[in-house]
């Protein structure tokens, strides 16, 4: 609640008069929300690649430093006179360090940066955590993939839309489960977005992500199925093997889904364990 509350008075000033604590917050994301797009756009960033590195000025982040971090540590910002240092993992891979970078830059909204160095205006606690770190993963997603940018792509794009997913991960240099999360984020695309793992000879329902809102009430299976549908395991087998699978009008079982998808599309997204994700529209 303090940090709820803290982060109305940032972004909606003293009228604080929103009924329901939940339309309250939801009224505090949006406007945080708008103001990262905002500083997006403010540094230049028009088309993408977006660098998070140039975003971070706006944000006053005055030093970028890579340095050799413990491997459970993608990066941190630190607070410092006039602003903040961050610190990014050299060894990672360039995607998870413009991931990593956008994240810290998020982390920059939970303190008070007219303070000289910059402070935490509220007390750490463990639910505060887990609010600071859920929000900087949208902030995240939001200044590697701004709004605009995204509309450009999804708004040009047919079902079942496997090849534009492929073209977006590399033209915003980012992870494939990312885009999943900005895509879902959007809602313009009626799809589900199942992620699958390989591992140990088998192939595995990783997660499930809906988009748009015809997908609300479909339910398909938690996280460990595995699949059995012969016809999935052929087409999710090609993708592991790095071809860009698309059909139309296939009849599939994962889990309680079942019946006729009128488009299908895989690809493999790399990461470890491998993962291939499959796009459907019903």
């Amino acid at each position: 609640m303090e940090l709820w509350m803290w982060l109305g008075k940032q972004f909606l000033g003293e009228s604080l008069a929103i009924s329901g604590f939940e339309d309250f917050k939801s009224a505090v994301k949006r406007s945080l929300f708008d103001d990262v797009e905002h500083i997006v756009a403010k540094a230049g960033q028009k088309v993408p690649p977006v660098n998070p590195e140039i975003v971070a000025k706006e944000r006053k982040v005055i030093e970028i430093e890579r340095v050799a971090l413990d491997m459970d540590t993608d990066a941190m910002i630190v607070p410092c006179r006039d602003g903040f240092q961050l610190k990014l993992n050299k060894k990672l891979p360039l995607v998870r360090q413009r991931f990593a970078c956008a994240h810290q830059i998020g982390h920059t909204y939970f303190f008070d940066i007219n303070k000289n160095p910059p402070e935490k205006p509220y007390r750490r606690s463990t639910s505060h955590y887990w609010v600071e770190e859920g929000l900087c993963y949208e902030i995240a997603r939001r200044i590697l993939m701004p709004t605009s940018m995204m509309h450009e792509w999804m708004e040009n794009a047919n079902p079942p839309y496997i090849k534009e997913f492929k073209d977006m991960m590399l033209s915003f240099l980012v992870s494939g489960e990312l885009l999943s999360y900005r895509i879902q984020d959007i809602g313009s695309w009626d799809v589900l977005m199942l992620i699958f793992e390989s591992g140990g000879g088998a192939i595995m329902l990783y997660k499930v992500l809906k988009s748009g809102n015809r997908m609300g009430n479909v339910h398909v299976a938690r996280r460990g199925l595995k699949v059995t549908d012969p016809t999935l395991h052929d087409l999710l087998s090609r993708a592991f093997k790095g071809e860009m699978v698309q059909e139309e009008g296939i009849n599939l079982t994962i889990g309680d889904l079942r019946g006729e998808i009128a488009s299908f599309g895989a690809s493999y997204m790399g990461s470890y364990p491998p993962k291939v994700i499959a796009i459907l529209t019903l």
